[in-house]
């Protein structure tokens, strides 16, 4: 659940179905999409720069991309609200394992954690001792 002042605040990519972002605001989380403040078209430094002026969490599927543009971040002491990465959802990685995931990620971390942070929802963020 989100708490205010606490809680991740996020910005999808372009890459990023809305779907999603549905089913996290429907838990409270506060979700920028791209599309909504016309950045679809965007390039990926820029869709960063955005999200770290309005402090704002960046998620994205574009696993080729961003890990190395958090790299240069980084060697320039530039600050970002976080970038979270993920597969697309579908046979590797299941709709509903990827939703589960990232919110046990919003439920563990704080928007102060993830500052200039990179996180992969991969399966350290499954639920121990969950029953199939």
């Amino acid at each position: 659940m989100a708490v205010e002042g606490l809680s991740i605040r996020l910005y999808f990519d372009h890459h990023v179905r809305g779907r999603f972002a549905i089913e996290l605001r429907r838990q409270g989380f506060e979700v920028v999409q791209a599309r909504e403040v016309g950045n679809e078209l965007v390039g990926d430094e820029d869709q960063l720069r955005w999200a770290a002026e309005h402090g704002l969490a960046i998620f994205t599927h574009d696993l080729k991309d961003f890990p190395p543009l958090a790299e240069k971040w980084f060697l320039e002491g530039r600050s970002h609200a976080g970038i979270i990465l993920s597969v697309q959802p579908g046979s590797d990685l299941p709709y509903g394992v990827m939703l589960r995931r990232f919110l046990r990620l919003l439920d563990t971390l704080t928007a102060d954690d993830m500052v200039n942070r990179v996180e992969w929802l991969d399966g350290r963020w499954d639920n121990e001792g969950e029953s199939g």
